[in-house]
């Protein structure tokens, strides 16, 4: 090859290289809150409220998005559908929600208003009304610490709503769109007694939400509403049932792979045995 056509085909390699790269940089949408894309078709979305919270957009086909769990409020949720809309041209969405905190259903009241069905287990809408009140009072300490108080005030008046596509949490639920089919796993108890996790068979993609931590997890993190005892018993059943999970998405902090539910697995273990449990 020429000098000058190699230096001319070096030139369009680092053009596109560079084109990649910028693809994959965040897109902010305000202080608090941005979208990563992850992969092809699949954007992390981060809300800090103000540790970061994830949630998660899968593109199944060009007309069709599902949102695993929402931002913390609806303000945050609004901001994203936006986006959405502005970026792929009002596709229709689906909601799921993973469990009964704010951190997987905040968006709801926002989402619901917007034609948005929300899924979520049979189980999670009697937890937001018998227990998240509790967990407010759990978790009000934590934020109270913190020199910014509109985090304590969102907590203390936010409503919760609950999801209104509601499937028995024991069977799960399989949704077919586009060419992918999604599963939501219940596999028992563990960050709460509701939390399933959401596998995207097509693409290997497991959302394990808040029943899995990150790889920079020293802790449990929150145990108020947790059964501590099935928790790391729950994690190996999703670990048996996904072994091909190419991509796992935990409910706070970086993307990883099957070594997140390893890592949740320890944690959980160690904690236990620390407290005699």
């Amino acid at each position: 090859m020429k000098p000058a056509a190699a230096c001319h085909l070096t030139l369009i390699l680092l053009a596109a290289l560079a084109g990649r790269l910028s693809a994959a940089e965040p897109i902010s949408l305000g202080a608090e809150l941005e979208v990563r894309p992850l992969a092809s078709g699949v954007w992390l979305v981060v809300h800090r409220f103000p540790g970061e919270c994830n949630s998660l957009l899968v593109q199944c086909d060009p007309n069709h998005f599902v949102w695993v769990d929402t931002p913390c409020t609806n303000e945050a949720t609004q901001q994203v559908h936006q986006w959405l809309q502005r970026t792929f041209g009002a596709p229709d969405v689906i909601q799921i929600n993973t469990g009964f905190h704010n951190d997987n259903l905040a968006g709801n009241g926002y989402l619901l208003a917007q034609g948005v069905p929300c899924y979520g287990s049979d189980l999670t809408p009697r937890l937001i009304a018998e227990c998240w009140p509790k967990t407010v009072r759990k978790v009000l300490p934590y934020y109270e610490r913190r020199p910014d108080k509109k985090y304590r005030d969102t907590l203390l008046s936010q409503k919760l709503v609950p999801p209104n596509k509601l499937y028995p949490l024991a069977e799960g639920l399989t949704l077919s769109i586009g060419s992918e089919t999604i599963e939501v796993y219940f596999p028992g108890a563990s960050h709460t007694v509701d939390n399933v996790i959401v596998y995207f068979r097509s693409r290997r993609l497991l959302y394990g939400g808040c029943m899995i931590k990150a790889i920079a997890a020293r802790s449990p993190g929150f145990t108020g509403d947790a059964d501590m005892a099935a928790w790391p018993h729950s994690v190996q059943k999703v670990l048996e049932r996904y072994p091909a999970a190419h991509l796992v998405v935990p409910g706070h902090g970086p993307a990883g792979d099957l070594s997140l539910v390893r890592h949740t697995i320890d944690l959980c273990e160690r904690h236990n045995k620390r407290n005699n449990l």
